[in-house]
C-alpha cells in the first residue's frame, strides 16, 4: 500500500508529466517544428496538419480551446494527419514558415503532404464538425485545393470549373495566386465573353482590384456592361472597389503606393472623389510610426459624417471601429458613440448593434454596453443563431467595470 507521502508524489509525476498527454489525448496532438513534423509524415506515410496562428488571433484562440481538444476531433485528426503548429508572429521560424506558405489570414488551416507541398487550405474558425469535414476534403483527390490546382494547370476553363477554383482560392486567403491567375483567365477571354454577366459576376467573387487589367477593361467598356448587367450594379461596384481599395491603403508600409493610386483616381474625374477624398483625409492622419492624432481624427471624421454620412452606412461602421481601437480611457471618445447613434435612429439594422456596443465599452458606459448586448444576444436567440461571441462580448464588461472602479479610486 502506498502512503500518503507517494500518493502526494505520484500526482505530482502525474501532473506534470502524465495527466497533460491524457488531456492532449483527447483532443488533436500537436508538433511545434514544422521540420520534425514532416520528417515524421515522411516515416508514416501521412499528410501533415497545420494550424497557422499568432498569439493576438482571437478566432486562433477560439479552435484551440472549443475545437481542437474535441475527443471527435483529436480522434479523426490524430489518425489521418501529423498535426502541428507554428505561430506566425514569434519573431523567429514561425515567421518565415508563414512567408514561405504565403499564409495571410489567422488561422490559416493548411493541409500538406508528406513533401511539404500545399495540397489545401482555408482561413477562420470552423465549428467541429466543419473541421472534421475540411479535413476529409483535404484527403480527397477529388475535391481537395491541389487537385483544383492540377486541373487550372491543365487547361480546364469551363465556367463550372473556375468559379469553383477561384471560390476555393479566395476562401483559402490565396490572394495573389487568385488575383494572377483570375487575371490570366480574363486576358483570354474574347470580348465578347469579357462582357457577359457571367464573367462580370466572376469579377465581384474575385473582387478585382482598381488599375487591375479586368477592372480597367469594364471602366473602359462600362456602357457594353450596363447593357449585360445594369447601370446600378456597375456604377457601385465600380465605385465601392475604389473606395474600400484606396482606404486600405492608408498605411504607413503602403503610404507611397496610396497617394500613387490616389492622384490615378482623381485623373478619372468620377464626380464622387471629393466625398471619397474627405473619408480619406479622417486615415490621413496616421503618422509614419502607425500613430493616430485622434483628436484630429475625430474632427476629420465628424465633419465627414455631417456631410456625407447618409450617404453610406460603412462610413460610419469603419470610422466608429477604428474609433474604439484608438480609446483607452472614460469618456474619451464620445463623439463615436453619437456617430452610432445617429446611424441607429436611420436604420436601425441588429447587425450595427455590435460596433455600438465597442464603442460604447471603450468609453467605459458599461450599463449602456450591458444593455446594447443583452439586445444582440435576444436577437441571436430569436434568429436561431450562435451566442457565443455575444456572450464573450458580455463577459469583458466586467473587466471594463473593475478598471473603471479603480480608475475612480485613484481619483479620490
Amino acid at each position: 500500500m502506498l502512503n500518503r507521502n507517494k500518493i502526494t508524489m505520484l500526482i505530482l509525476i502525474l501532473g506534470a508529466i502524465g495527466l497533460p498527454a491524457i488531456i492532449n489525448a483527447q483532443g488533436i496532438e500537436f508538433m511545434h517544428d514544422l521540420d520534425s513534423a514532416l520528417a515524421k509524415a515522411k516515416a508514416e506515410n501521412k499528410p501533415v496538419f497545420v494550424d497557422f496562428y499568432t498569439s493576438w488571433c482571437a478566432p486562433c484562440k477560439e479552435m484551440a480551446k472549443d475545437v481542437f481538444p474535441q475527443e471527435k476531433v483529436g480522434s479523426f485528426y490524430n489518425k489521418q494527419f501529423i498535426n502541428c503548429k507554428v505561430q506566425c508572429d514569434d519573431k523567429g521560424v514561425g515567421v518565415e514558415k508563414g512567408k514561405q506558405y504565403q499564409v495571410n489570414a489567422y488561422p490559416t488551416l493548411m493541409y500538406l503532404d508528406k513533401d511539404g507541398n500545399m495540397i489545401h487550405s482555408a482561413a477562420g474558425s470552423s465549428t467541429p464538425e466543419a473541421f472534421i469535414e475540411l479535413g476529409k476534403i483535404a484527403l480527397d483527390p477529388d475535391h481537395n485545393m491541389f487537385t483544383l490546382i492540377k486541373e487550372w494547370n491543365a487547361g480546364n476553363r469551363e465556367y463550372a470549373f473556375v468559379t469553383k477554383y477561384f471560390k476555393a482560392l479566395k476562401d483559402a486567403y490565396r490572394g495573389e495566386k487568385l488575383s494572377n491567375d483570375f487575371n490570366t483567365y480574363f486576358n483570354e477571354l474574347t470580348p465578347a465573353d469579357k462582357e457577359k454577366k457571367a464573367t462580370f459576376d466572376l469579377v465581384q467573387l474575385v473582387k478585382a482590384a482598381p488599375f487591375s487589367s479586368p477592372f480597367e477593361y469594364i471602366e473602359a467598356n462600362v456602357k457594353k456592361y450596363y447593357k449585360t448587367v445594369g447601370n446600378t450594379t456597375v456604377d457601385k461596384y465600380i465605385s465601392d472597389s475604389y473606395l474600400w481599395y484606396l482606404k486600405n491603403m492608408i498605411y504607413p508600409a503602403t503610404r507611397k503606393e496610396y497617394e500613387i493610386a490616389k492622384a490615378k483616381f482623381k485623373a478619372k474625374n468620377y464626380p464622387y472623389y471629393n466625398e471619397f477624398a474627405m473619408f480619406f483625409s479622417a486615415y490621413e492622419v496616421q503618422d509614419s510610426t502607425g500613430n493616430i492624432n485622434v483628436d484630429e481624427y475625430m474632427k476629420r471624421a465628424d465633419a465627414f459624417l455631417q456631410k456625407y454620412g447618409k450617404n453610406n452606412d460603412s462610413y460610419t461602421l469603419a470610422l466608429t471601429s477604428l474609433l474604439g481601437n484608438c480609446t483607452g480611457k472614460p469618456d474619451q471618445t464620445l463623439i463615436g458613440i453619437k456617430w452610432m447613434e445617429d446611424l441607429l435612429k436611420r436604420n436601425p439594422d441588429p447587425k450595427y448593434l455590435s460596433t455600438y456596443f465597442y464603442i460604447t465599452l471603450r468609453n467605459y458606459h458599461c450599463d449602456k454596453a450591458q444593455e446594447i448586448a443583452n439586445e444582440m444576444r435576444a436577437n441571436a436567440i430569436k434568429n436561431n443563431q450562435s451566442t457565443k461571441s455575444v456572450d464573450a462580448q458580455i463577459a469583458s464588461i466586467d473587466s471594463y467595470r473593475a478598471r473603471l472602479a479603480k480608475l475612480t479610486a485613484e481619483k479620490k
